[in-house]
């Protein structure tokens, strides 16, 4: 059959076989058994292998559903033109048809072709009846008037469909576009501090200000360098992502900022960008957590037979610059010769220990216990004095071992 495979893939196209009934199509078919006098109305569709009715009037619409091949529109369909068939019992061409030779013994049938944009007939508005009867030139015009507006009325359905799919792509879209927004800006506030991700969205740029009360920490894994010629790349990295991790969420709960990672080094601050009036105590506090979280862990290392990795960290306060260096990469970073003493107070220390500054020291002695340990000699600053800050003092403490804060010391830091 010519474009036989083309007319079913429009007819499919309209996704409309098969579906519940629909008051516009019903509409239509007892609009037009008012206009043209006849009490059986039908909208058929020729399917494949049947035909299926989309709409009834008089009875109901399933009596009409037959196979193809027992169809009257089917013929409707393949002659691309209205059918008017006065008698159906005394024609040759449809006397066979089990709708007209038994129940329901059809004896009239006027259909017209229900023709699309495309030109492909999907099927037929059909008028039956089970006695012979007349069909007027006029009520053919209106038969085939009322199959136009079905047709029209299947488009309108179509392209309703087509814009909810629209829609639905649409919001897809935008909720995938607002989820790549989200994870942006939640990358963007991994990569700066405090609230400067909101303002670098909204103005592209961020200058650099001026800090005069920040304590800035620097760690760092002793033999690292070694340790790394000798063990496994993807196992060195791992372990290091476990720590480093930890120390993440360490930050996160008393208000101290990752600055970065340099290596086997991560260096922390508090007081930029949200000013802190405790800011030593807050980063010393997070150095004890620091110390007492990778215990633990090279313990679970030892355990495994592996390595532990002792660690040395120093601490220093003062002033400094901080703010966004480039603009297609951008990094928080912090200048200044703060910077610099934080980073040779670690050089200065031992192995499990937190070796911090005058300054810092001055800043928390009232919570810590810490041993002087003299001036040092330091290059480029000369004799400078240091203190191994040792714990939290008994009064402050939430442990035994003075690592942690209790409840008085964290309400004091409004915590």
């Amino acid at each position: 059959m010519p474009n036989e495979q083309e007319r079913l893939k429009e007819l499919l196209s309209y996704q409309i076989l098969d579906t519940e009934q629909e008051y516009a199509f019903d509409d239509l078919v007892d609009f037009a058994s008012n206009i043209l006098g006849f009490p059986f109305v039908f909208i058929n569709l020729i399917d494949k292998d049947r035909q299926w009715p989309l709409a009834g009037s008089g009875i109901p619409r399933e009596t009409a559903q037959c196979p193809r091949d027992e169809s009257l529109c089917n013929f409707v369909v393949k002659q691309h033109e209205t059918l008017i068939i006065p008698d159906a019992q005394a024609d040759d061409r449809y006397s066979s048809l089990a709708a007209v030779c038994s129940e329901p013994h059809v004896r009239f049938y006027a259909g017209a072709p229900l023709i699309n944009k495309n030109g492909h007939a999907l099927g037929s508005l059909c008028v039956v009846d089970f006695e012979p009867r007349e069909f007027s030139y006029e009520k053919v015009e209106n038969l085939k008037s009322i199959s136009r507006q079905v047709v029209a009325q299947m488009e309108l359905r179509k392209q309703s469909i087509e814009t909810q799919v629209l829609k639905e792509k649409l919001e897809s879209y935008i909720t995938s576009l607002e989820e790549e927004k989200n994870t942006s800006e939640r990358f963007l506030k991994n990569l700066l501090p405090g609230n400067l991700s909101q303002q670098w969205l909204e103005s592209g740029s961020i200058a650099p200000l001026y800090y005069d009360e920040v304590t800035i920490g620097f760690t760092d894994f002793v033999n690292f360098t070694n340790n790394s010629i000798e063990g496994d790349p993807a196992e060195l990295i791992n372990r290091l992502s476990e720590y480093f991790s930890s120390f993440d969420g360490i930050c996160d709960l008393l208000g101290v900022e990752k600055l970065k990672t340099i290596g086997d080094s991560f260096m922390f601050c508090c007081g930029i960008p949200e000013r802190s009036r405790h800011h030593a105590t807050l980063s010393c506090l997070t150095a004890l957590l620091f110390q007492k979280q990778v215990d633990e862990l090279n313990k679970i290392q030892e355990n495994s037979g592996r390595t532990p990795w002792p660690m040395r960290i120093g601490i220093h306060s003062g002033p400094l610059m901080a703010g966004i260096v480039g603009k297609s990469k951008i990094s928080y970073d912090v200048w200044g010769d703060t910077v610099n003493i934080a980073s040779r107070f670690e050089k200065y220390s031992e192995e499990n220990r937190i070796n911090i500054s005058e300054a810092t020291h001055y800043r928390i002695k009232q919570f810590f216990h810490c041993t002087p340990r003299g001036p040092i000699d330091v290059k480029g600053k000369g004799a400078t004095n240091m203190f191994w800050l040792d714990r939290i003092k008994q009064e402050y403490s939430g442990d035994q071992d003075g690592l942690i804060a209790n409840e008085r010391l964290l309400k004091m830091l409004s915590l």
